[in-house]
């Protein structure tokens, strides 16, 4: 069962999933603390994710749904 809501950086699946993270360190020029983001190897793979690097992420929310016209 995955969790829901902010939980730790270090629990964070490195399966190439896509989630959200949040850097709190981020500049208020970059107006995006939290980001789409996925481990890709040995770190994750964001703009500026060497600077700014997440702290905390959390489940991708599911897609609205769009009923067909």
């Amino acid at each position: 069962m995955v969790k829901i809501g902010w939980q730790p950086i270090e629990t964070a699946p490195k399966d190439g999933t896509r989630i959200l993270t949040f850097s709190p360190r981020a500049p208020e020029s970059e107006k995006a603390p939290i980001r789409i983001n996925e481990w890709r190897g040995r770190d994750w793979w964001c703009t500026n994710a060497e600077y700014w690097p997440p702290t905390h992420w959390m489940p991708l929310p599911a897609p609205p749904i769009i009923p067909a016209p």
